[in-house]
Parts: structure tokens; sequence; C-alpha cells
């Protein structure tokens, strides 16, 4: 008779990780990749991919769960450290975000004034954080809804702290992109 060899908790772990993956690696390749990652604790890894995971899970029933999510993600990482929840997702998707997925979908008037233009990416990382992360968490304030057949374009106009910078934000790409570039992060995260 075999001996059945049972399955580590790092070994279901990484199974349950290398889902959103295997379009791209096969699952030895993942297994290497991540071994070899660059950063102190390996595990926050497959934190943060779990948390990206969930992120999926929530689109539908609430979208803003999916955003406070997906910058969750980042901050599992702890590239920065513990309580440092805003510079994590700053240096997350500053560090890893392949340049060409760094045009957000949103605009800006600079200081509150014409002309508008796309704002630039680390702009737009901070404002998500605080407007979808920082007002739904703390203050329950929802960006997201479900809108209406039909519609092909629905935006909000806001600011964040005291800055004078007016950001205008497409509602119905800002989700799929930031998931799309939490995604593609990760990934260059194992790549290097």
């Amino acid at each position: 008779m075999r001996e059945l060899i049972s399955e580590t908790p790092e070994d279901k772990a990484l199974k349950e990780t290398y889902p959103s993956f295997k379009d791209r690696l096969s699952f030895e390749d993942f297994k290497k990749k991540f071994y070899s990652l660059k950063i102190s604790d390996k595990w926050n890894f497959v934190r943060a991919t779990s948390l990206y995971q969930h992120s999926y899970k929530c689109e539908s029933c609430n979208p803003n769960i999916k955003m406070v999510l997906l910058c969750s993600c980042a901050d599992a990482l702890q590239l920065v450290g513990e309580e440092c929840s805003l510079k994590n997702c700053m240096e997350f998707y500053g560090k890893y975000c392949p340049s060409e997925f760094r045009t957000p979908p949103i605009e800006y008037y600079a200081d509150g004034k014409l002309p508008i233009a796309t704002a630039p990416f680390d702009k737009a990382i901070r404002f998500i954080y605080k407007a979808f992360r920082c007002s739904y968490v703390h203050e329950g304030i929802q960006h997201l809804r479900e809108i209406p057949n039909g519609i092909e374009w629905h935006a909000f106009m806001d600011r964040i702290d005291d800055e004078k910078d007016i950001y205008v934000v497409d509602l119905l790409k800002i989700s799929e992109w930031f998931g799309k570039i939490t995604f593609e992060s990760l990934f260059a995260m194992l790549e290097q």
C-alpha cells in the first residue's frame, strides 16, 4: 500500500493562489517564481493575491468592496511596512505596474483650473486610495453603483484632502482598469 502524502498548508496556499496566473505560467514555474520573490515575507504575496481573487467575487454584488480589496491587496504586501497603507499602495503600483497600463480613466484639473488632462499615474493611485478605499472604509461613501444599460459614460468629480486638484473619474472603466493594473503588478512582481 502506498502511503498518502498529506498536502502541506504552504502547498495548499500556493494551489489556491495559482489560478490567477495559470494563463501565463505552469504551476511549477509559478512555484519557482514564488520562492524566488525578492520580498521579505513571501506569504504576503499569497495574501495579496487572495485579496485580488476575492475582489472579483465581490464585483457583481458591490464594486466598492472590489476597489477596497484591490487597495488592500497592495497594502498586504507591506513593501514599506505595517501601518503604512497609502505608502504600501503607492510603492506597489509605482514599482511594479508596467508602463503600458499606467493611463488611468481619470482626468483632472491641476490646481482646479483648465485645461483638463489625464491624471498622472501617481496622483491617480493616490486619488483611488483616498476616494475609493478611505471614503468607503471610514465613512461608508460608495462611488460605484450599478449603472443602467445604455449609459456610455458616467463620471463623478471630486477632490481629496486640501488639494486644489479636481478629479473626474470614469465610473464605467475605473474598476476594470484598477483590477487590470493590480494583476499586472502582481505578475510583474513574480517576474523580477
